[in-house]
This record gives structure tokens, sequence and C-alpha cells, in this order.
């Protein structure tokens, strides 16, 4: 009888497993693998491939590969005070071109402050030029290089949480 009960117990084993313990399921007899095919299916939408970056329909320009070459001077300054101090900020603002300083202020920019200071357009850019916004504040002077070009964004000096003194510009 423990026999017979053995017995049975390896036959619904080797059946329950049947399916996990060999190879893999070969279509064709001899085969080891198999490959598996594609299956066309009538009516299916056949893949369209995405445009060239920079290619439209209507040949719209859409990247930013060419954003360097277009003039673009309406850039803002602003100034945001994140710390917890009122603090007193010289901004410059000169064309490198010239070295002319066409924005010189200094203001007091209370904790929580955030506005624009100068547009760039106020300058009159001729085309693509470059303007340098220095800002000093608490014994330190920081500045950053923007583009009056579609590729530049506007320009930003933060007063950071920790009172650092920190300029920064949008760019594509």
């Amino acid at each position: 009888m423990r026999r017979v009960r053995i017995g049975v117990i390896v036959l619904v084993i080797l059946v329950l497993t049947a399916g996990c313990l060999g190879g893999t399921q070969s279509e064709t007899p001899g085969s080891a693998t198999s490959t598996p095919t594609a299956t066309v299916v009538s009516g299916s939408p056949t893949p369209t491939p995405d445009p060239t970056p920079g290619e439209t329909d209507t040949d719209e320009w859409t990247s930013t590969e060419r954003a360097a070459e277009i003039p673009d001077g309406d850039k803002v300054v602003s100034v945001e005070n994140r710390w917890n101090r009122s603090v007193e900020i010289r901004i410059r603002v000169v064309r490198e071109a010239t070295n002319e300083t066409v924005y010189d202020e200094t203001a007091t920019f209370e904790p929580g402050a955030d506005r624009e200071v100068y547009s760039l357009a106020d300058a009159d850019p001729d085309g693509i030029e470059s303007f340098r916004v220095i800002a000093t504040a608490r014994n330190t002077t920081e500045s950053v290089t923007l583009e009056t070009n579609a590729c530049y964004g506007n320009a930003y000096v933060e007063v950071t949480d920790e009172g650092e003194l920190y300029p920064y510009y949008a760019i594509c």
C-alpha cells in the first residue's frame, strides 16, 4: 500500500510539473529552440517614424538647434531674496562689446522680495550681443554673462536661504 501511495504522489508531481521540467517548446521535430516570427495582421496600422529633430510636416522650425542664431533682446534681470534678512544688492549690467555700463543700481531687498530690476531691451541691443550681469552683496561679487539670442532666457540674482549670492540664467 505504501508503494502505491508513493507511486501516486510521484505521478501527481510529474503531471503537475510536466510543462516546467523540460527545455523549450519546439515547433519542428528535432529543433532545440523555437524562433519567434512576426505575425502580420490584416488592417494593422503601419508605424510612421518620428520626424527628424527640427522637422515638422509644415517645415516649421521647432528645435533649439538654431536658437543661438536668432536675435532676442527681450531678457529680464530679476532679483530674489530668499534669506531671512534684508540685503543691499548692487546690480550692474555691462555690454561686453564696448564695456559700457547700461544699468547700475543699488537697492535693499527685504526677505521674500522677488522683482524684475532691468530689461536688456532697454539697452537696445544690436542683434546678438553679450551682457554681463554683476551682482554685489554681503562683500561678495558674482557675475553671469548672457546673450541676446533665442537660446538664452532671463538672468536671475538670488540670495539663497543661507545668505549666499547666487546669479544664474536660463538657457536652452
